[in-house]
């Protein structure tokens, strides 16, 4: 932390600046603070970039990548303000050492230390490249930060983890990374395994104080990479086998970050995390750091990170000011001059930190000698030094990449890394960011509910109508081949799915006077079964949705909920609890029941095994009921009631079991999904979602039209495995926190066509390939 000089700006948007944090390539990082006091730190781009629209359009998509990413152990966006005379990116103040900062206080840290790193840094590839598909080249020892509350990443993309960049003819931007993998020195361009191979030098410089490609002369370091086996000697014996596939030559023999996280924390990093999971010199540091920030004019807050008071480290924090500063710059008797900072020079070979003094605190060693410390500590890490780094060119007009420059080498083609999401077909943003239940998928349209109705190009994912007067529309439903039907705030309503007009509307109240807005449990053909309540009467109706009529009403006798229903052969089946328990049992058994369609009257009603109220139950196509109770597992025949098969005995932590194609997907409260045999229940094979858990989860599972593919839904990702082997072939992720996902619930899926999904999780809806 050093004071502002001269040229440095005092106020970018709504944000006063404080002191000088440190320095990047591309930027200089400052604390500062808003209005109400609370501490951020400032990301301001060099004027001499600010001034290039290459380099303003990638602060732009980073920007845009930094709240996406936001969650556990990445930084949150507070604020931005790209189009400013200076561009700029706010985020919570986290006092902090950068990890190259702490390795050169205390060398090599703790095996534990490096474990808890490692994982946090590897869920957060993870989750960018479940976003983006592409390589996420934000990692460095500068920009990874270690707080009390555990690590943060400060940079989301190649900008951020720029070592250096400067202006080129025609206003051309050019990025020098600050590190090399060997498909890089080969000419290729990096995708998401060069992040693991990154990742696996920074882990190998945190254990060891030294980068495993360190030994030699640095122009030739390009060669050790691409050639020479890693000196993993300083790294501890229990590490070594997990770096040495980390930095393996081929992208494809890799591990997936998923892969590096459970080995390295088994159990999750939230189970480690915070507790001293940091050297005490370096705990000492950032507390002394801590401490001068609450020192400084305007900073009402105290505390290790400088969060806003009503939110925890890892939730999305309060912005301590609006989401967009205005464009203008400050008025001319407030405005700073202009900064005239140059060009990051480069780092010299590193030299030794000095000696504290004796009694000097750890803060007083890192400030006493910053540039020797930067310079230990950048330079150390394989890839950084001096000659090692590979130069990206942005064009002046769209900022689109172009081939790394090293050694002035071929470009040769990518190959496609195996586990990588897939591109996805497109992404729709729900306008007003809510929706309101499951879309539908007509012909070659998705119909989307949310604040209003829209209707979605399934090719393409372009917006085909968007219907405001239908607000609020939602448990949608084919009514014939052109028409969709939707139950309302006050009405049913049938639309045209081409174009979304109205065709007809009918009023509950016309149904059955003062009836609330109805609950749609199950539709079949043209019959729809829906409870309303009117007054403090409820009931169960069957409606044609084909000629607009009540074909029956039902008044809801003592436990039916009709929760729990399906439509099965013309008639709707539900349960309710039995009237007794039978004779020695302890519990209500669940009554399963069937109602006829003309009529509403019970046409039978039957228990099956131990099978309880609330055990998740499924029907099959085939008849076959599928429940977790007694202690497994079970298939009943729905119309004789007797077992047809258990698996295994013994096990209770089954979910809500799929039906595919002869198959029932089956998968547990943690990381398993089973595939067995309809018939016969069999086991097909068992596979894991490879998700660090440390509370169980509610997984639910959709089978691909084809066939070919099932996909694994839980809480924070979508797995999809090959159907017929269980090989895992990819997951998904849109980048909520963990906080985030137990809020949203599920990510949830429908098939839309042979080889798509719709998958959401939250209000953007993104369509992925599944053949």
């Amino acid at each position: 932390m050093e004071a502002l000089s001269a040229e440095e700006p005092r106020e970018l948007g709504p944000y006063r600046m404080r002191a000088r944090l440190r320095e990047t390539g591309t930027a200089r990082v400052y604390l500062a603070h808003g209005a109400d006091g609370r501490g951020v730190s400032v990301t301001a781009a060099r004027p001499d970039l600010a001034a290039l629209p290459a380099f303003r359009s990638r602060f732009r998509d980073e920007a845009r990548a930094a709240e996406r990413l936001a969650g556990p152990w990445v930084a949150p966006v507070l604020a931005t303000g790209p189009e400013e005379w200076l561009p700029w990116l706010a985020t919570p103040f986290a006092a902090a050492l950068t990890l190259a900062e702490a390795v050169a206080l205390t060398g090599p840290l703790p095996e534990a230390t490096v474990r808890t790193l490692g994982a946090a840094l590897a869920t957060t590839l993870e989750r960018a490249h479940s976003v983006t598909g592409a390589a996420f080249q934000g990692l460095g020892a500068d920009v990874v930060l270690l707080t009390a509350d555990g690590p943060l990443v400060t940079a989301f993309g190649v900008l951020g983890g720029a070592s250096a960049a400067s202006a080129g003819e025609g206003g051309r931007l050019g990025v020098t990374v600050g590190y090399l993998t060997p498909e890089q020195v080969a000419g290729e361009k990096p995708g998401p395994a060069a992040d693991v191979f990154m990742l696996g030098m920074l882990l190998a410089y945190a254990a060891g104080g030294a980068g495993p490609f360190d030994a030699g002369p640095a122009d030739a370091a390009a060669h050790r990479i691409a050639h020479s086996v890693p000196d993993l000697t300083p790294v501890p014996a229990a590490l070594r086998p997990l770096l040495g596939r980390c930095l393996a030559k081929a992208p494809g023999a890799r591990p997936s970050p998923a892969e590096v996280a459970a080995e390295l924390v088994p159990g999750g990093v939230d189970a480690v995390l915070p507790d001293a999971w940091l050297p005490p010199v370096v705990a000492t540091a950032i507390a002394e750091r801590a401490a001068q920030a609450r020192e400084l004019p305007g900073m009402t807050l105290g505390g290790t990170v400088l969060w806003p008071a009503d939110a925890a480290p890892g939730a999305a924090p309060v912005p301590a000011a609006p989401q967009t500063a205005p464009a203008t710059p400050p008025a001319p008797d407030t405005a700073p001059p202009l900064p005239t900072w140059s060009a990051p020079q480069p780092f010299p070979q590193p030299t030794p930190a000095p000696a504290a003094p004796t009694g000097a605190s750890p803060l007083s060693r890192i400030t006493a000698d910053r540039r020797s410390l930067l310079t230990a500590g950048l330079a150390s890490v394989a890839g950084l030094a001096l000659g090692a780094g590979a130069v990206l060119a942005f064009d002046g007009d769209d900022g689109d990449s172009k081939s790394p420059a090293v050694d002035a080498k071929p470009v040769a083609r990518p190959q496609p890394v195996p586990g990588t999401p897939p591109t996805a077909r497109w992404g729709y943003a729900v306008p007003g960011g809510k929706l309101l239940g499951t879309p539908l998928a007509q012909g070659a349209v998705l119909v989307v509910p949310g604040a209003a109705l829209t209707g979605v190009d399934l090719r393409t994912g372009k917006q085909l109508w968007n219907r405001p007067e239908l607000a609020g529309v939602a448990q949608l439903q084919p009514a014939d081949a052109d028409l969709a039907f939707g139950a309302g705030p006050t009405d049913f309503t049938w639309f045209a799915v081409a174009d979304g007009s109205i065709r007809q509307k009918v009023a509950y109240t016309s149904l059955t006077p003062g009836m609330g807005t109805p609950e749609v449990r199950a539709h079949e053909g043209t019959t729809v079964w829906f409870t309303a309540t009117a007054g403090k009467d409820s009931a169960l109706y069957a409606y044609d949705i084909a000629h607009r009529t009540v074909l029956w009403r039902r008044p809801l006798g003592r436990g039916e909920t009709f929760e729990w229903a399906t439509a099965y052969g013309g008639q709707l089946i539900s349960r309710r609890p039995a009237a007794s328990p039978p004779k020695g049992a302890r519990q209500v058994l669940g009554e399963f029941f069937a109602v006829d369609p003309k009529t509403g009257k019970d046409v039978w009603s039957r228990t099956y095994g131990s099978v309880l109220p609330t055990d998740p139950a499924v029907l099959t196509p085939d008849g076959t009921l599928l429940t977790q109770a007694g202690g497994g597992l079970q298939a009943f025949d729905l119309t004789t009631t007797n077992p047809r098969w258990q698996h295994p005995k013994g096990k209770s932590a089954y979910g809500t079991p799929g039906p595919g194609k002869g198959v029932v997907y089956v998968p547990d409260n943690g990381t398993q999904l089973t595939a067995l045999g309809a018939a016969d229940g069999q086991q097909r094979w068992a596979a894991t979602t490879d998700l660090a858990l440390g509370t169980p989860v509610e997984t639910r599972t959709v089978a691909g039209a084809s066939g070919r593919t099932v996909l694994a839904l839980d809480p924070f990702q979508v797995t999809a495995f090959d159907a017929a082997s269980g090989e895992r072939l990819w997951k998904f992720q849109d980048a909520g926190t963990k906080e985030e996902s137990a809020d949203r619930g599920v990510y949830r899926a429908v098939v839309a066509g042979a080889d798509t999904a719709v998958v959401w999780h939250g209000a953007t809806l993104y369509a992925l390939p599944v053949s």
